[in-house]
């Protein structure tokens, strides 16, 4: 994932842009993810990081940037746990709806045709969904850039 990416996703995690991502902030996106934590849990990943709340380096120390993983198997786990937060139905693609649904859950607003367009630019085609290789391959681009 390229830093400008990081950057994006610290953007959504602080809600109120004050350059920390509070607890509470933390525990509502992890909601929005689909991966709900309890205060224990956010406390034990505010330890982790060392800190009350989360700046963009320790967002980023989190997350594993500066970390450089050879196992492909993780990275294509990780990939399919990131494809499952657009698939909301499981069937294995994923649609306008579920994409314009899952970028309002991040906090990111676009309309039919924003959607539309991003979909056609990662299928290269009038495609109306996303399939998992598609997804991987675009993600993988946007991780080398």
């Amino acid at each position: 994932m390229a830093d400008t990416s990081y950057r994006e996703a610290f953007q959504i995690f602080d809600q109120d842009n004050d350059g920390m991502v509070s607890p509470a902030e933390l525990k509502k996106m992890m909601q929005h993810l689909g991966n709900p934590l309890n205060d224990q849990e956010t406390s034990d990943i505010l330890k982790e990081a060392g800190c009350p709340q989360l700046d963009y380096a320790a967002f980023c120390k989190l997350l594993g940037v500066n970390v450089k993983s050879s196992r492909e198997a993780e990275a294509d786990e990780e990939m399919h746990h990131a494809f499952k937060l657009f698939d909301r139905d499981g069937d294995g693609v994923i649609t306008s709806k579920e994409m314009t649904e899952a970028l309002r859950g991040f906090g990111v607003q676009l309309t039919d045709r924003e959607v539309d367009q991003l979909i056609g630019e990662a299928t290269l085609s009038n495609s109306r969904s996303v399939s998992f290789d598609i997804f991987k391959r675009v993600m993988s681009a946007n991780r080398s850039s």
